[in-house]
């Protein structure tokens, strides 16, 4: 999904760009790869989770980047994050992408959710300024990518 003034081709373009910014970031989470990462999150991106559902006294846990490039590549476990069916909304040079992903931790689902993709266009490269995610541990629908390669 498009949702623009633009011309639809330049549309189309950002459209694609901006889902390969967000699958840039879930494949630097999932290799553990803060370079890659920084390739495409703007400094001081922040990383937000809410549990879903939360009881109403909850607060969502919020990451920065420093924490983020601290911690990931410290840790032994193999994870992979994938979303499907991206919806993108542009809005000059803003744009948002949200999709359903799931999660896995050494192969074994951990969680699944929504992932809200925040992106600006900076120097003519689309760039993340924020992911807000849902988290659920139960109740998700089955990944139409089907079980994770082992």
């Amino acid at each position: 999904m498009l949702a623009s003034g633009a011309p639809l081709a330049a549309q189309r373009s950002d459209s694609v760009a901006v889902i390969e910014a967000a699958q840039t970031a879930l494949r630097a989470i999932s290799t553990r790869d803060t370079a890659l990462a920084r390739t495409v999150f703007l400094p001081g991106v922040q990383l937000i989770a809410v549990m879903d559902p939360a009881p109403p006294t909850a607060s969502p846990r919020m990451q920065s980047d420093t924490t983020f490039y601290r911690t990931l590549p410290g840790g032994k476990e193999k994870l992979l994050e994938r979303m499907w069916s991206p919806t993108v909304l542009l809005f000059g040079s803003v744009a948002q992408v949200h999709a359903p992903y799931d999660f896995f931790v050494d192969g074994t689902f951990s969680h699944c959710g929504t992932d809200v993709f925040m992106l600006v266009r900076a120097k003519g490269e689309w760039r993340i300024s924020s992911i807000t995610y849902t988290a659920q541990r139960s109740g998700c629908a089955p990944s139409p990518l089907g079980p994770p390669g082992r």
